[in-house]
């Protein structure tokens, strides 16, 4: 895995107490909880930042030491969620949209869903 990719998120979150979650926007707004790994890396997906720069940031975390196999980890976990389509690894920095750039309860529904019907990620409501 190439750590200079950068790492963005192609899903709409959500942030309950400690708890990350992806919201399926196209399935009823299905919610489903992400473990704790899973959770930190798309609630840090932010486009801006490279696999390199999450790696310092995750072994941070820990002041005595990260365990032995959270390069491992951290890279199993990127690989999920890219075979999901809930990240997207790119070679350049991305600007998110609103709705993927901040957690569905901190953005305004009815201007989230226009945007999201306006670029495509989300079909318009049938009449």
């Amino acid at each position: 895995m190439d750590h200079a990719h950068y790492f963005k998120r192609n899903a709409v979150y959500k942030v309950e107490e400690n708890e990350i979650s992806v919201v399926d926007v196209h399935e009823n707004n299905t919610i489903t909880p992400l473990d704790p790994w899973m959770g930190a890396v798309v609630s840090l997906a932010d486009g801006q930042h490279t696999i390199a720069q999450l790696i310092q940031h995750m072994t941070a975390q820990y002041p005595n030491g990260a365990p032995e196999n959270l390069l491992k980890t951290l890279e199993s976990v990127i690989e999920r969620l890219t075979e999901t389509d809930v990240i997207e690894l790119t070679l350049r920095p991305s600007i998110l949209p609103y709705y993927l750039r901040l957690p569905m309860d901190e953005q305004d529904p009815k201007e989230a869903t226009q945007l999201m019907i306006n670029d495509g990620f989300l079909k318009p409501p049938e009449e």
